[in-house]
């Protein structure tokens, strides 16, 4: 393959995205890496990919007795050893630049730097202590290829001088900031592995023009370094799973304690509206036989008031004969009585 460019190589990756033709050897490490995250499965899926095709296709070294030369660009290799020797000029005199805010090298690729970037913008600005002002001037300059090279020849010229003033964020003006560079945390364990195979990569080619051995040390040393980050993140990585199982076991306590006092909440309300329908049963039942005898009551004073009723008027109409049966002659009293019996 022969030397591609870094959009050209971007370029080459959206294509295996879009059509799913991804490598999967490296998918499943972005995967593991990313903890099933969909989202940051991708974007380590690219810089992995990125590393790889650009390893992948630099020119063979040819080599001499004693001195291994890599055919590489002479302006692309200027600015890496002028950034190298940057970073190294900086690492001495202390002073802080925007490299500070992303925590990286300045020797660091335009792959690393958008690896950083991303996975600040994916997490929580004020918890890795980086201003959101100062990450959005970090990104605007360091996120362009050619602000980045302006920003890394005025910065080499001014320490080379000398007279560089310690880069002071404009969001923290005056108050001083206390971490450098070079005491930077690891955001992550995928940035933190990939930092050192890039530093690694070109520890190599700025000592291009020693003998093969001391290549052969830098290249187990870096090797070690990479082993050593890989057992790190396996440790993390145990410690994430016990935190989560602790905290699964704590949400299912909790959701456990809260289904049974639903259930208790339930059985009182149930024991309630029993209760209030048992009342009302009760009440509904009195109030029935309160009206039962109120009816049997005005029925028994109906008949007892039609009864006097009928008494009353027999009793007049007996009368009344009596008086018409008296009036008349020859008739006695107890043939009146006699006649008018009936009415009685």
């Amino acid at each position: 393959m022969s030397d591609m460019s870094d959009k050209e190589i971007y370029q080459l990756i959206a294509g295996e995205l879009e059509t799913k033709n991804v490598d999967a050897a490296l998918w499943t490490q972005a995967k593991e890496t990313a903890l099933g995250d969909s989202d940051k499965t991708e974007a380590i899926y690219i810089r992995l990919r990125f590393l790889e095709l650009v390893k992948s296709s630099r020119p063979p070294q040819k080599s001499t007795s004693l001195v291994t030369v890599v055919e590489v660009k002479p302006k692309v290799d200027e600015l890496s050893l002028m950034r190298t020797e940057l970073a190294q000029k900086l690492l001495n005199q202390g002073k802080y630049s925007l490299y500070s805010i992303l925590k990286l090298h300045p020797d660091a690729s335009d792959a690393v730097i958008a690896a950083a970037i991303n996975n600040l913008e994916a997490g929580n600005l004020e918890d890795s202590g980086v201003h959101p002002a100062e990450f959005k001037y970090a990104k605007d300059t360091l996120g362009n290829a050619e602000l980045r090279e302006q920003y890394d020849r005025r910065l080499f010229e001014s320490v080379s001088n000398g007279v560089v003033k310690p880069y002071q964020s404009y969001a923290f003006e005056g108050t001083g900031n206390a971490y450098s560079w070079w005491e930077s945390s690891k955001t992550s364990v995928t940035i933190g592995v990939l930092l050192l195979v890039v530093i690694g990569y070109l520890g190599v080619n700025y000592l291009q023009v020693q003998n093969s051995s001391e290549i052969q040390k830098i290249a187990v040393e870096s090797q070690k370094e990479v082993l050593h980050t890989i057992s790190d993140a396996a440790q993390m990585k145990t410690q994430a799973d016990v935190g989560l199982r602790a905290e699964t076991s704590r949400l299912m306590s909790e959701r456990q304690n809260q289904e049974m006092e639903l259930r208790s909440r339930t059985a009182d309300r149930m024991n309630e509206e029993q209760r209030i329908m048992q009342e009302n049963r009760m009440q509904a039942e009195q109030q029935q036989k309160q009206a039962q005898k109120e009816q049997a009551e005005k029925w028994q004073k109906t008949q007892q008031d039609q009864a006097e009723g009928i008494r009353v008027m027999k009793e007049k109409q007996y009368w009344a004969c009596m008086n018409m049966q008296l009036s008349q002659r020859n008739v006695t009293s107890y043939d009146a009585g006699a006649r008018c019996a009936m009415y009685r």
